[in-house]
């Protein structure tokens, strides 16, 4: 992962993913990307017969002003990192801007969605967006993250499918630092495509020895088993698969994917 695309946007929740993204970096000896989605004039100011279009444009030059001041805010900091970094600002949504710079970078950091998620279904979060749309593996920080413990212990939620095939492959960098890696499935009805013992293969090749593990549902949904699962073992992040509807730009995740992006108990490292 010598390549790490880093969402800019301001927000609250930006320090967490901000200090995950430099501790990849710093980890890897690899480069950050600084990607930071600006207002566009079409969307500050537009035809109307009220005076508002003086109005808007008094909005978008303090908008611009505020994306300046943030960029030469982080910028300053970034040079007391040590890490290679550099800054990109573009107009345009944010979840398409990623996207288009997620095919050469090898992870995409992002935040965790807001908790009412849920009840705004009609506007789907930044985070389930990139994850549908990225060629790159989407990492979703929590807003009360501190940074990544490269060596702590890695979580793989392995249902065998074509999904957590592809988490895993783009989590192999990261997983090569991990004090320890544990693959856990939960049985369900239904074989999978490609069972747990496949996944551990699959690491060893890269050096990596990991621990499969067992959990009974007993009438637990998955995510709640994960998420327990992920504070008593103090994983350091989670990584799986994401499975969604074709339509996601107008729906949502799907499933277990969806309900852990709402509250996600550590960092989670999604493929789709």
């Amino acid at each position: 992962m010598k390549s790490v695309l880093l969402h800019i946007d301001g927000s609250a929740e930006q320090e967490a993913r901000f200090q995950f993204a430099a501790d990849v970096v710093r980890a890897m000896e690899g480069h950050l990307t600084c990607l930071q989605s600006i207002g566009s004039v079409e969307n500050y100011m537009p035809t109307d017969p009220y005076g508002l279009s003086a109005f808007m444009g008094d909005a978008l030059e303090r908008a611009r002003a505020w994306e300046k001041a943030e960029k030469d805010r982080l910028e300053a900091r970034l040079k007391t990192e040590d890490i290679s970094w550099d800054w990109h600002a573009h107009p345009g949504a944010a979840a398409q801007l990623i996207a288009d710079h997620s095919w050469l970078s090898e992870l995409v950091v992002v935040s965790a969605p807001q908790k009412d998620w849920p009840g705004r279904l009609a506007i789907p979060p930044i985070a389930a967006d990139v994850v549908m749309r990225s060629r790159a593996p989407v990492m979703v920080v929590p807003a009360d993250a501190k940074g990544l413990d490269c060596g702590g212990t890695a979580i793989v939620a392995w249902n065998g499918s074509a999904e957590v095939c592809q988490a895993l492959r783009g989590a192999v960098p990261l997983l090569r630092l991990a004090g320890s890696v544990l693959i856990v499935t939960i049985p369900e009805e239904g074989g999978a495509d490609f069972p747990p013992m496949e996944g551990a293969a699959f690491l060893s090749r890269h050096g990596i020895g990991s621990e499969i593990v067992e959990i009974p549902a007993q009438g637990r949904t998955p995510q709640d088993l994960l998420r327990s699962l992920a504070v008593d073992r103090k994983a350091a992040y989670l990584v799986m698969g994401a499975y969604g509807h074709s339509r996601l730009r107008e729906l949502l995740l799907g499933g277990t994917t969806r309900e852990i992006l709402v509250n996600p108990p550590v960092p989670l490292l999604l493929s789709h």
